[in-house]
């Protein structure tokens, strides 16, 4: 037996793919939401129902990959060029990033990529010159790819420090 408040059975039987008039047989005392429930009843949700699948987060976008990369080196010395939280550059980051390495390599991506280079230099009124900013978009993936590599090194590393358990 376990005392508890009522949302954290309703809790308990969203995740595991239960609705509560089903265990409703497992609450043997209710006093406002104060609830008691037999844990060993065979009504308790104690393992997910059969075929639920459970609902999976939204994916966090990645915050690393080309389009970070990109930003950053615009950024850095000699460009100076920071995104303004209006422009359209962040949301562009993130499409390279999800994108990866290879597509801004191949010739679509690169072509689009080119493009939103482009269009930004032209609203900021800067010139824009083909080769020099394809080269920037080539070191932006070299660097995304050095540091993928490097969290994949890590990440080894951590797990091979981990005691073993």
């Amino acid at each position: 037996m376990t005392a508890c408040h009522r949302a954290l059975l309703e809790a308990r039987c969203r995740e595991r793919g239960y609705t509560l008039d089903e265990v409703m047989p497992c609450v043997v005392a209710q006093d406002g939401d104060e609830w008691t429930i037999d844990v060993d009843h065979p009504a308790y949700p104690r393992h997910s129902k059969p075929g639920f699948v459970p609902p999976q987060p939204e994916p966090v976008p990645p915050s690393h990959g080309p389009g970070t990369e990109l930003k950053a080196l615009l950024a850095g010395w000699p460009f100076r060029i920071v995104s303004a939280p209006d422009c359209k550059c962040n949301a562009r980051a993130r499409y390279m990033d999800e994108n990866g390495c290879d597509w801004c390599e191949s010739p679509e991506g690169m072509a689009e990529i080119m493009g939103f280079l482009r269009e930004a230099a032209e609203e900021r009124g800067l010139p824009f010159l083909d080769l020099p900013a394809r080269l920037l978009v080539k070191r932006a993936i070299a660097n995304a790819r050095k540091a993928e590599a490097r969290r994949v090194r890590e990440a080894e590393a951590a797990a091979e420090a981990r005691p073993a358990v």
